[in-house]
């Protein structure tokens, strides 16, 4: 039996890679609350520092469960679903309840986002990779392999999923890092053709945030991409009688349908959930008038609203920032990144049906957006341009966490 050399594993390579820039941005956050301390007079932990606003209510329903009907707190926390809340108290249980939730919730969220990047980035390298499954020359595999490949690009995406504006959120107890995760599974397993798993990736993202349940259309437009290249289509066919042809595979098909059935699985389980537990079904929708009383015309409105500065100034710039991101969808789009820009575009037009509040950490913790960012930076071919934009982005991360430990708004 022959023996495997473990470290000229491109596994192991792509592991080790990340872990270093992982622990790197993570000593940087520890350093930042001696440098918040040290500038505010303070004296906070860094599980304190790390855990403001909304952190809070997640640390409420690990130790204590949802809100009941009859409690008095306007701000119910119907609003904030499961799955994270169930991982977190499970692994709280594992300890015997000893360590402090603050704390269980920033190991899980950390967990998440590096399983979250590794398999995010295991996606990058088959897509270089023409997807691996398939055959090709050989040197064309020899160039994706190369250790410069491997070291760049991971040091590329590394920085952007630990170092990048607005990550800071996938180290606090909040969802961001494990709907990163899942959603980044569920375009793996679509990519390996698994799409009952990549079903059950976006049914868990689904019972982390409600827009998971967006990725259903992801996964159609997967299923089309793969039925277009694997069946035979004729240039005289109607694109009526191509859709009709695949629909007809998609109801013949167990596999599809169940992994297109299975996508809002976990948000169809909390409705019900909380049909039982308060007799409203649609409870984590009507409770959010208590975070966002104003109303605009859905979408435009809102933009032009917030982008012609009619409303507080921090809203300015997230109105810019959700421009900005359309056109890194459409970018993407160009670049064949079809499902992710349709999942990007979609996540967004959700929330901006009411408002631009919060909108820059959900537009980052859609995860898509963060693979277009990446695929600009790495056509740079001049390296040094692409360090620089890396410390750059990484200096404004420094900034925002610095607002985030002093839970300024302008980061809500």
């Amino acid at each position: 039996m022959q023996k495997v050399d473990i470290k000229r594993n491109q596994n192991y390579k792509i592991f080790m890679c990340l872990l270093v820039i992982f622990i790197l941005s993570r000593l940087i956050m520890a350093i930042m609350v001696l440098v918040y301390n040290n500038v505010m007079g303070t004296n906070h932990s860094f599980a304190y520092l790390m855990n403001p606003w909304d952190a809070k209510r997640y640390q409420f329903i690990i130790d204590n469960g949802y809100t009941y009907p009859l409690d008095t707190d306007p701000q119910a926390n119907w609003a904030f679903f499961p799955l994270y809340v169930i991982v977190c108290q499970f692994v709280k249980l594992l300890t015997f309840g000893q360590l402090d939730t603050f704390w269980v919730g920033m190991v899980v969220s950390n967990i998440c986002i590096f399983i979250g990047t590794f398999f995010g980035f295991k996606y990058i390298f088959n897509r270089n990779n023409n997807d691996l499954y398939n055959k090709y020359y050989s040197a064309q595999v020899y160039n994706i392999f190369d250790n410069n490949w491997i070291s760049k690009n991971t040091i590329i995406w590394g920085s952007l999923f630990f170092m990048a504006p607005y990550m800071f959120y996938c180290s606090s107890t909040y969802t961001e890092a494990m709907f990163i995760m899942f959603i980044a599974l569920f375009f793996y397993f679509c990519q390996q053709k698994k799409y009952v798993l990549a079903g059950c990736m976006s049914a868990a993202a689904s019972a982390t945030r409600i827009v998971g349940c967006v990725l259903v259309f992801a996964l159609i437009v997967e299923l089309y991409l793969d039925f277009i290249k694997s069946k035979t289509i004729y240039a005289t066919e109607s694109i009526f009688h191509r859709i009709k042809k695949f629909l007809y595979q998609i109801f013949t098909t167990p596999q599809y349908l169940m992994a297109i059935l299975l996508c809002p699985l976990g948000t169809f389980l909390y409705m019900t959930f909380l049909r039982f537990f308060c007799g409203d079904v649609f409870a984590f929708k009507h409770v959010q008038i208590a975070w966002r009383e104003d109303s605009y015309v859905p979408v435009i409105g809102v933009l032009w609203r917030a982008c012609t500065g009619q409303i507080e100034p921090r809203y300015t710039y997230m109105g810019w920032f959700c421009i900005g991101a359309f056109i890194i969808y459409g970018y993407m789009i160009r670049k064949k990144y079809y499902s992710m820009a349709v999942f990007g575009i979609i996540s967004l037009l959700i929330p901006l049906t009411s408002h631009v509040m919060s909108t820059c950490r959900f537009i980052v913790g859609s995860y898509v957006f963060l693979v277009g960012i990446y695929d600009l930076i790495n056509k740079i071919k001049n390296k040094f341009l692409i360090c620089i934009i890396i410390v750059v982005l990484a200096l404004i991360e420094l900034y925002l966490i610095f607002l985030w430990y002093n839970s300024d708004c302008w980061l809500m």
